[in-house]
């Protein structure tokens, strides 16, 4: 895909007649050939990868290159993986917190309840 010259997405359905959605989502899942260019934000194509798929419909054979980049996402960006982990650690201390205070509360309820049937015992007598 090197040497070709890339297109647009919207070039591309103007080619096909696929929307320009439809097209960045075969190039994302691997079914036609494409990459993304301007700093991550657009993506692109060539008129050959466009017309193949065309040509062939639902192509069976798959491009692997995206998939591989989504695998090793957390590994470019450590800072996704601290703030995932600061999530669930405040998740588990804010369950721990209400396990703790459910466990406290059954004790003293459980205490209150005994020193109000020995009061009624003593009454009782």
């Amino acid at each position: 895909m090197g040497s070709k010259k890339l297109i647009t997405l919207k070039e591309a359905s103007e080619i096909s007649g696929y929307a320009p959605d439809y097209i960045g989502q075969l190039i994302r899942s691997g079914k036609v050939s494409g990459k993304q260019v301007y700093s991550n934000i657009a993506w692109m194509t060539t008129e050959e990868a466009v017309r193949e798929y065309m040509k062939n419909g639902k192509s069976a054979k798959k491009i692997s290159s995206n998939k591989t980049k989504a695998a090793f996402f957390f590994l470019k960006n450590p800072f996704t993986v601290y703030r995932i982990f600061l999530y669930l650690a405040l998740i588990f201390l804010i369950s721990f917190s209400f396990i703790l205070f459910y466990i406290f509360a059954v004790g003293i309820d459980k205490s209150i309840e005994k020193k109000s049937l020995k009061k009624i015992e003593i009454i009782n007598e």
